[in-house]
């Protein structure tokens, strides 16, 4: 697995690259979805790419542990922005 310090979320890589955007890690699952973990690798949730009035959104999605379940967060249109929904 590649790391990389890059805070850019880039959801186009070829191979599984690992990034941080402050304390969280991003892992690339496949070319349009990408898991948010903390750095002890609890699943905080995804970030994937929807097509929306033909451009491109992010969509973060929590991991409520407690009920076992993820929320859908709404649709924003910068992939950092995605990721820093699931901080708060």
């Amino acid at each position: 697995m590649q790391t990389t310090t890059d805070a850019r979320l880039s959801i186009h890589s070829p191979r599984p690259v690992a990034r941080s955007r402050g304390d969280l890690l991003i892992l690339d699952v496949r070319d349009d979805l990408s898991r948010v973990t903390r750095a002890n690798g609890e699943i905080v949730g995804y970030v994937d790419r929807v097509d929306v009035a033909g451009d491109t959104a992010y969509r973060a999605r929590r991991y409520v542990a407690a009920e076992r379940r993820f929320v859908e967060l709404p649709n924003v249109w910068d992939a950092d922005d995605a990721v820093d929904t699931l901080r708060w």
